[in-house]
């Protein structure tokens, strides 16, 4: 393929994205749907210029967005919380795929003829749902958090943990070699062997190295420590079975008590974004419209049975866990599709023999019809919803973070320790942030919540959650940077305040100018700090010290304004 070619391949991927996008975002489907049918638009299978037919190729390095995304909700997931989710995640989790594997084994066996074989492997793959469409809807709803969100997480984790056994019995129905080679014993030991390995990387060799880079400012470095401690987490699970993005989840669930926390999440973003864009374009790809429009009546008929059959057994279980209704039927329709998991069981099942061609064939097509109704089913289902309860809480549209309302203190030198002690006696809420991680140490040694990351990044603001806190406090001893930087978050987040610590009067004038409300001198204050207690050394009664004190102050410093030369440098 010569560069004329990738370019042209570009532009069309690009441009069909772009308009898919923009028109199903206008009809409220959202960028997934519109995603899936640009890839449908420029794919192999349609009719017209093809962007790129190497669609597994595509979809298998798309799926790194996929990996990427589980790894930053696992920095959201402390130990803690991910154990207190045992009983959704092993019992609520394990029981929606034993109850809908059986419903859909006897639809398939009874009413649709498959042999039971095949029945039984299928049934098992569509109780799958997708984490990549569902995590990445409640990410943008803001609903991670929320009572459903929590419940659906659950639930994809416990699916994740499924595919290990389920790849290991393939390969006995079929009576063919095992899948894994070894002896089960062997294949134990070489689990929780990879397992301990990804917990030491997580928890020493990856923190140590980010520490070196950090401290030499080496940001470069930092972030390819960490894309290769994921990939290498997603590569060691997936070599012994396990699904890719459990090792990335796992990573970031032991990176979650990280000084670079929300650092990582900004570096991890863009990448996260990118690639999960393009699997749902690779899924797009991958559907044949030919074969569509000749099995449309098979499609008709069997997915909306099998959307039916795994949100009925979803909204009959779920209760039983002390979820409200309203959320209870949202579980129920968010994973109501069959996932890209599937993809692997089904794939592996046909080249053992358990299915034929043409069987092959009427299941992916079954498996991506039901991906892609996805944004339309979500749609709709918060209708239903709430025709049957319910909105959702406040608490529960809480991010999954629990910052709200809170003040995000910026750079953490010790004037700003101060105030986050202030803040901290107040029962404030608060986080602070800064991009020297010496300090950062030097407040966590402190048992302070400061933690190492760099403002200008949008998704560090985001990790934050500076659109939803009432203050911000930026303290810089540069007063260019505070300056730029006070501009640049009050244009972004104008219904926040914005609380400038600068150095000399004609820094707070320049702010004061520009809109910025709430701006003190630290050098003005200091000095007149030091000179109260100069007088009351010389025996100046109190009052009058006090007087002095007002006066100095009135009309915001008036008297050296006009008495005294001030500079930048004062």
């Amino acid at each position: 393929m010569d560069m004329s070619s990738v370019l042209f391949a570009i532009i069309l991927f690009l441009a069909a994205a772009a308009f898919s996008i923009i028109v199903f975002e206008r009809l409220g489907f959202g960028v997934i749907l519109g995603s899936i049918v640009a890839g449908t638009l420029i794919g192999p299978h349609t009719p017209g210029p093809v962007a790129f037919d190497a669609v597994e190729e595509l979809q298998s390095v798309a799926e790194l967005g996929v990996v990427l995304f589980l790894f930053t909700v696992g920095l959201e997931m402390r130990p803690k919380k991910f154990w207190a989710m045992r009983r959704m995640i092993f019992g609520l989790g394990s029981a929606q795929m034993v109850v809908t594997a059986v419903m859909l084994f006897f639809y398939l066996f009874l009413f649709v003829s498959v042999p039971w074989k095949t029945a039984i492997i299928v049934g098992l793959a569509f109780a799958m749902s997708s984490t990549a469409i569902v995590i990445s809807i409640l990410g943008d709803r803001g609903e991670l958090g929320s009572e459903h969100g929590k419940t659906i997480f659950a639930i994809l984790m416990a699916q994740d943990l499924w595919v290990i056994p389920i790849m290991a019995f393939i390969p006995i129905l079929a009576h063919t070699q095992s899948q894994f080679g070894i002896p089960l014993w062997e294949k134990s030991i070489l689990v929780v062997g990879v397992l301990t390995s990804i917990l030491v990387v997580g928890r020493y060799v990856l923190p140590a190295v980010l520490n070196y880079c950090a401290r030499r400012r080496q940001m470069g470095v930092f972030g390819l420590a960490l894309f290769l401690a994921v990939i290498y987490a997603s590569w060691a699970v997936e070599h012994v079975g396990i699904s890719m993005t459990l090792g990335a989840f796992l990573l970031g669930m032991i990176l979650s008590a990280s000084d670079f926390r929300y650092q990582i999440e900004a570096i991890v973003a863009p990448f996260k974004s990118t690639l999960m864009g393009l699997f749902f374009v690779a899924v797009g790809m991958s559907i044949n419209v030919e074969e569509l429009f000749q099995r449309w009546d098979l499609l008709l008929l069997h997915v909306p049975i099998i959307l039916f059959i795994k949100s009925v057994v979803l909204i009959g279980l779920v209760p039983f866990f002390g979820i409200s209704r309203s959320a209870v039927i949202r579980t129920g329709l968010y994973l109501s599709q069959v996932g890209e998991l599937a993809f692997v069981l089904l794939g592996t099942s046909f080249l053992v023999g358990l299915l034929n061609n043409q069987g092959y064939t009427l299941v992916m097509l079954i498996v991506v019809a039901s991906m892609s109704m996805t944004p339309i089913i979500v749609k709709y289902g918060d209708w239903l919803a709430r025709r049957f309860d319910i909105k959702p809480t406040t608490k529960e549209l809480l991010p999954i973070t629990d910052l709200n309302q809170h003040v995000v203190i910026i750079g953490y030198d010790v004037g700003a320790q101060l105030i986050d002690f202030l803040l901290e006696e107040a029962d404030v809420p608060h986080v602070a942030i800064d991009h020297d991680y010496n300090r950062v140490c030097k407040g966590k040694q402190l048992g302070r919540k400061v933690y190492f990351g760099n403002v200008y990044s949008y998704t560090m603001q985001e990790a934050v959650s500076l659109r939803t806190a009432s203050t911000i406090y930026i303290n810089s001893k540069d007063a260019e940077h505070a300056k730029a930087l006070a501009i640049t978050l009050q244009r972004l987040y104008p219904h926040v305040d914005l609380y400038v610590r600068v150095h000399s009067l004609a820094d707070k004038d320049e702010l004061l100018a520009m809109g910025i409300k709430h701006v003190h001198t630290d050098y003005i204050e200091s000095t007149l700090a030091h000179g109260r207690n100069l007088l009351k050394g010389l025996g100046i009664p109190e009052d009058t010290v006090n007087d002095l004190s007002d006066k100095f102050r009135h009309d915001d410093y008036q008297l050296i304004r006009y008495g005294y030369v001030t500079s930048r440098d004062e």
